[in-house]
């Protein structure tokens, strides 16, 4: 397996352990606002699944890389809307209720839930890098550049055609 596949490998899983983690930090946020935190679990995995396909996406594709090199783009616009919805916290002004909350403390070091997030926003953009400098094939139907027999591909007619 070579390096970038590896490196895709490493941050797909590093996307499962993001999903707990951010999972973790909001079910902390909600039960320090409000007293329970423990009914809005579902809901938050409910709604956070979804990013869990960015990390399936990465793993087929360091494991097959030929087969699923088409996931790409999708794997590069996932990761890309994981880190603008975290700007939007930003702006928001939301990420501001988190700083003081500690997460783990050992004696003279405490992580608090503000750190953990930069900490999570740097792993994204490394992640992200690594899939826009991740070269594929060029797909199997892709039509070749230097110009000599890239004739483009040969369609037929189908019933739907005829329905004019």
């Amino acid at each position: 397996m070579t390096a970038r596949r590896v490196f895709i490998l490493a941050g797909s899983l590093w996307e499962i352990v993001r999903f707990f983690l951010v999972l973790s930090i909001l079910v902390l946020l909600f039960r320090g606002a409000g007293g329970q935190g423990s009914w809005i679990v579902p809901w938050l995995l409910l709604g956070g699944t979804g990013n869990l396909l960015v990390a399936v996406g990465g793993i087929m594709l360091a494991l097959f890389p030929v087969r699923y090199e088409g996931v790409m783009s999708l794997l590069r616009l996932g990761k890309a809307l994981g880190i603008f919805s975290f700007l939007l916290l930003l702006v928001s002004g939301a990420v501001g209720m988190t700083p003081n909350i500690v997460l783990l403390r050992i004696d003279p070091l405490a992580v608090t839930e503000g750190a953990a997030l930069v900490a999570i926003v740097l792993l994204d953009l490394l992640f992200l890098a690594a899939l826009l400098l991740y070269r594929t094939g060029g797909g199997r139907g892709a039509l070749s550049t230097d110009g000599a027999g890239a004739a483009p591909p040969q369609y037929t007619e189908t019933e739907v055609g005829n329905f004019h």
